[in-house]
């Protein structure tokens, strides 16, 4: 007796390592999910890291965009608590907003300006941060 392969094994096994190898080397397909847009903000005026004394009455130039949606409201913070909104005069979302806020610079040292743009939905933007140092008058 012989101990020869059989041929039809033979043929199965070559058929099966055939299909096995085609899909090597083929990457699965990935479906790129696009960043959705957020509106932006940025603080014009004053610069960031300004000095300024106790009491003085720091006007603020803040603008908000948002192309796609608009923008509906600016949120303003000092050290984390809100201390202003402005929302657009004739419109419920335009797609640029400017907005002049006022704040009288209180307690000596280093504080932190927030400024959040939001659009209808509640889509926030990222914050604009701004630095101001209150000094204390000679």
């Amino acid at each position: 007796m012989s101990h020869q392969p059989n041929s039809k094994f033979m043929m199965l096994l070559f058929s099966l390592l055939m299909l096995a190898g085609c899909n090597l080397g083929t990457a699965p397909e990935t479906t790129v999910v696009p960043t959705p847009n957020i509106p932006t903000i940025e603080f014009l005026s004053p610069p960031n890291n300004s000095q300024v004394f106790d009491g003085f009455n720091l006007l603020l130039d803040i603008v908000a965009r948002d192309e796609a949606e608009g923008v509906t409201r600016i949120e303003f913070y000092v050290d984390g608590e809100l201390v202003n909104e402005a929302t657009p005069i004739d419109a419920t979302s335009v797609p640029v907003f400017r907005a002049e806020m006022n704040w009288v610079a209180q307690r000596e040292g280093l504080h932190v300006l927030t400024a959040i743009a939001y659009r209808a939905d509640g889509t926030q933007s990222d914050e604009a941060l701004l630095n101001i140092q209150v000094v204390l008058r000679d």
